[in-house]
């Protein structure tokens, strides 16, 4: 079958069963067959590729997190697309495993519906704003303040730069009520004065300043069945190792073998999303992320 144009599409990174070229998603049938999408946030440009949207727009994906056993309602986080977390796992985890660092035990998947504020758009002409980093539900940047002062609670995007896991790493900020202050510390009165962009339940995001996300968790998956690990107690107490950054591999478990491996860290993503699609097969494994145009 005729090919999608390499113009203005490129940046190709692999998301499961599909290719993500800027903007557009190329799906593949049996290897021949091409049909193109654009991605959220991108529209048919009517010359065969795909232009970033003149308008915020409501745009809808996942997000992932890992975390350890404790569940916790979604607040102000800093969530990831696939690939980021699994080079998080990879280069900050597993390296530091028996037990895990911050013990760390599964990937979850949320599925968020966002819309930006026009004050963003405005200036920045793209559909994500700032990153922000928050550290237990607390904004730990100095200019938080003036990002939400000028542009509403907005969700942030930033590409992860220094990954070998694809061309599409990328975290994401979301941002709750009184970001200002950590968890425990959350008055009611601050909650009322500072609401973040979090939706009220039952609503979708509109674009205005105090409803720009949406969240609904769609299943996890257990690092140790990702791995291949039956019984990580048992793997710990023979001295086994996830990984070993001094080898480049590890001792008893071979799934994070050669971390700068392009092809590998695919197929670790790849594993990763069909173990979603195995464990919830009503819902899709992977979708495209929109492209981070901060």
């Amino acid at each position: 079958g005729a090919g999608c144009p390499l113009t203005p599409c490129h940046n190709v990174t692999v998301v499961r069963a599909l290719r993500v070229v800027e903007g557009a998603a190329v799906g593949e049938d049996s290897g021949v067959q091409q049909t193109c999408a654009c991605v959220p946030g991108h529209v048919a440009n009517g010359r065969g590729g795909c232009a970033p949207e003149s308008e915020p727009v409501e745009m809808n994906f996942y997000m992932y997190r890992a975390q350890d056993d404790e569940d916790y309602p979604l607040d102000s986080d800093n969530l990831g697309s696939l690939e980021a977390v699994m080079w998080y796992l990879h280069n900050e985890v597993v390296r530091l495993s028996c037990p895990r660092h911050y013990n760390i035990s599964r990937i979850v998947r949320y599925n968020v519906t966002m819309k930006n504020t026009p004050e963003l758009y405005a200036v920045r002409g793209g559909q994500f704003g700032q990153y922000v980093a928050v550290d237990k539900g607390s904004c730990t940047v100095p200019n938080c303040d003036q990002i939400w002062s000028d542009y509403g609670y907005v969700v942030g995007c930033q590409n992860e730069d220094h990954s070998f896991y694809g061309q599409k790493p990328y975290w994401y900020s979301v941002i709750a009520a009184c970001p200002e202050e950590p968890f425990g510390n959350k008055t009611d009165d601050c909650k009322k004065q500072n609401p973040g962009g979090l939706c009220p339940e039952g609503k979708r995001p509109d674009g205005s300043r105090t409803c720009t996300w949406s969240y609904e968790k769609t299943g996890e998956i257990r690092i140790d069945e990702l791995e291949g690990i039956s019984d990580y107690g048992a793997f710990c107490a023979a001295h086994h190792r996830e990984y070993d950054e001094n080898t480049d591999k590890g001792d008893g478990c071979s799934f994070w073998d050669g971390k700068q491996d392009p092809v590998k860290n695919a197929k670790r993503v790849e594993a990763a999303s069909n173990l979603f699609a195995k464990n919830y097969p009503g819902v899709a494994g992977s979708v495209p992320a929109p492209v981070c145009d901060w």
